[in-house]
């Protein structure tokens, strides 16, 4: 099976294996929002997709904006990973921001994201705790502030894990 230049057939085929021995089932990758998009077309039954959700991705090779959409038309189950953009986006914002945006982003169930303290991890949590979801106003500003300024990556730079377009 060819789904949009990529070949998702043996994954498929595994996936109608494994559904007989597995509650849920999902993929994941960080590398090209058109996969996603493909497996997304070509399997009508998972019930996660894992994928990067941040405030920069809107600006090269969006996830948000590509493959977010088709999660929820197609009820599947989203969990947002590098909402810290692998610690780039730290630079302009504070962890709570990156939180509360990736949490924001209709269809994103889960944030998915990793501390290296103890600290880090308690931040997380207190960030999340009383989560207030962000205004349409707060997201612009997020977003402008995630890729404009002294110091700030974007694109590839910050994004090393996508292709390159």
């Amino acid at each position: 099976m060819r789904a949009e230049g990529y070949y998702v057939a043996r994954p498929i085929q595994k996936v109608r294996v494994i559904r007989s021995q597995c509650r849920f089932i999902g993929f994941t990758g960080h590398f090209d929002p058109d996969a996603h998009a493909a497996m997304l077309k070509a399997y009508d039954r998972w019930d996660t997709v894992m994928m990067p959700i941040h405030a920069a991705d809107h600006a090269y090779l969006s996830f948000e904006q590509s493959v977010l959409p088709l999660a929820a038309e197609h009820g599947v189950g989203v969990q947002a990973i590098k909402v810290f953009g692998k610690a780039f986006l730290l630079r302009s914002l504070n962890p709570a921001e990156c939180l509360r945006y990736a949490l924001s982003q209709p269809g994103v169930h889960v944030a998915i994201c990793g501390a290296g303290t103890i600290g880090q991890m308690e931040d997380n949590i207190r960030a999340v705790q009383d989560l207030r979801k962000m205004t349409a106003e707060e997201i612009a500003d997020v977003r402008k502030r995630a890729i404009v300024g002294a110091g700030v990556y974007t694109g590839p730079a910050l994004e090393y894990w996508k292709k390159k377009a």
